[in-house]
């Protein structure tokens, strides 16, 4: 290949790549079909009169969803339409997307059913002779919206619940009710901006090594601008997970995408180390004793160790007695990613898990 055409390649991917510095690799190998590069293997027919949309530079499955949709968040969609797509964070420039998709929202009691209720037939379809094996939420958007954050530096959150319409008759506050922030004009807090509400929980110590991790902060809510004052604003709580104080902290709103995910083998008693990145459970919603199937919890690896949304993990424990076999436990998906930790839900286990136990990436 020529230098020239190596550039140009470059040139080309190096807006995707920069884009997604945060999620998987990029799929490899690249190959030339139908005049680009890509590295999968596009269709080349298509169903009579359908709708196909060719990927140029600067396209995501979010704005094509938003584009032809009418709604970003349901890019799951096109995903789902188009399988040779692997990875939904690299599409690649000619290839084509199919978007032939009616408008609809998924039924709230579908995307609220835990993986494991879901996953559990999809196991035995996608290994056990299914015809097509497709992608799906590793979990709810409550999951990753109303779980907890792991906080460096408590002084980086920009304003704070200070006061409310209701506050001479209430010490707590749900969705519709109206809170008064310590932001306004002065500090860029304009109508309509919207800020995660978080709760501050407990610093958060290492299990095993005991070094500090950080502050645990629950997510707690969200709320919107209603008006802006020259050094305060009056807003509006859209979503509440859990009660939200006076105090609270806040952090501007960015959508964050429930991984879809194929699943991989199931998670076996007799799976051997893989010699992957390892790490540990470090917490669990509300500091539950015995954690099982279907809960959150912080893992202490994360993209610094090449962690990714949609990543599988194998949940063990060193065997006490020397020489036998590891205990395998289960098994945890990759719900959000930072960069010295990640959130996951406990997708399948067999025994109780506990604060402590060992996780090895699949």
């Amino acid at each position: 290949m020529s230098a020239k055409n190596l550039f140009a390649i470059i040139a080309v991917f190096l807006p995707l790549m920069a884009a997604a510095q945060s999620v998987a690799p990029p799929p490899q190998p690249l190959h030339f079909v139908n005049d680009h590069w890509t590295p999968y293997d596009p269709p080349a027919a298509f169903p009579e009169g359908a709708m196909v949309h060719t990927i140029v530079k600067g396209d995501t499955l979010w704005d094509l969803a938003s584009h032809y949709l009418g709604d970003p968040f349901l890019w799951p969609q096109l995903w789902e339409r188009n399988p040779y797509i692997k990875d939904s964070h690299w599409i690649y420039p000619g290839d084509p997307v199919v978007i032939d998709l009616a408008v609809q929202e998924a039924p709230v009691a579908e995307a609220d059913v835990p993986f494991e209720e879901t996953m559990t037939s999809k196991y035995d379809e996608d290994f056990g002779g299914g015809d097509e094996i497709m992608p799906r939420p590793l979990g709810s958007s409550a999951d990753v919206y109303c779980f907890a954050e792991l906080v460096q530096d408590e002084g980086g959150f920009p304003f704070t619940v200070a006061s409310s319409e209701q506050i001479q008759y209430q010490d707590s506050y749900s969705e519709g009710d109206i809170l008064y922030i310590d932001g306004g004009v002065n500090q860029g807090v304009k109508a309509g901006d919207r800020f995660f509400i978080l709760h501050r929980i407990r610093p958060l110590h290492h299990p095993v090594s005991n070094s500090k991790l950080g502050v645990v902060y629950s997510q707690v809510g969200q709320l919107k601008v209603l008006c802006s004052q020259e050094d305060t604003s009056i807003a509006e709580i859209t979503y509440a997970c859990d009660p939200i104080y006076i105090g609270d902290v806040l952090k501007p709103f960015a959508p964050v995408p429930v991984p879809l995910v194929i699943p991989p083998d199931r998670t076996d008693r007799c799976d051997v180390a893989n010699g992957k990145p390892t790490g540990y459970i470090t917490y669990d919603r509300d500091d539950q004793i015995d954690i099982g199937t279907h809960w959150l919890v912080f893992l202490d690896i994360g993209a610094a160790e090449g962690i990714y949304p949609g990543t599988f993990a194998t949940v063990f424990r060193d065997n006490p007695v020397k020489g036998m076999p590891r205990l395998v436990m289960g098994e945890a998906g990759v719900l959000t990613v930072d960069e010295t930790y990640s959130t996951a839900i406990i997708t399948r286990s067999w025994a109780p898990l506990a604060i402590g136990d060992r996780i090895e990436v699949k």
